[in-house]
């Protein structure tokens, strides 16, 4: 398994983009397992209200997106110019899964009425996404 992942991820350029793309899978897993799990009435995390308004995960994911391209910004040392880049697309991935993994319920919300978190938009969205990074896998390096 090392042996493909060095000739086929690290060889190729493609350790961003696989690394990008697990914490884009784990971040649109988790949260519609949670979602789930609140639905249910099961949840150990609940939603997350401030001053009666309810703080979506997307907003969480502007932030991870926010916050990885600020940080493509900084220089490093090539030292731990790996470590940096790894960091900084895992929180590309999961910022971009926590943001497409709500599109279908920002489509459907209006003001002052709720929007549909189940929206099929939102699995067009995923599926979209996903075929967005299987094409960068196969096709395209990133360094």
């Amino acid at each position: 398994m090392k042996e493909w992942y060095r000739k086929y991820i690290i060889g190729k350029g493609k350790e961003t983009f696989l690394s990008a793309f697990i914490g884009f899978t784990i971040s649109v897993g988790v949260s519609r397992l949670i979602a789930l799990d609140i639905e249910k009435g099961k949840a150990i995390f609940g939603y997350l209200y401030i001053k009666g308004y309810h703080i979506h995960h997307f907003y969480y994911g502007i932030l991870l997106l926010i916050l990885s391209n600020w940080m493509s910004l900084i220089r490093h040392r090539k030292l731990h110019r790996r470590l940096f880049k790894g960091v900084n697309s895992i929180m590309f991935g999961g910022g971009l899964g926590l943001l497409v993994d709500e599109f279908g319920l920002l489509l459907t919300m209006e003001f002052g009425l709720k929007g549909n978190y189940w929206a099929p938009q939102s699995y067009y969205a995923i599926a979209v996404a996903t075929s967005i990074f299987a094409l960068f896998l196969l096709f395209l390096r990133a360094d």
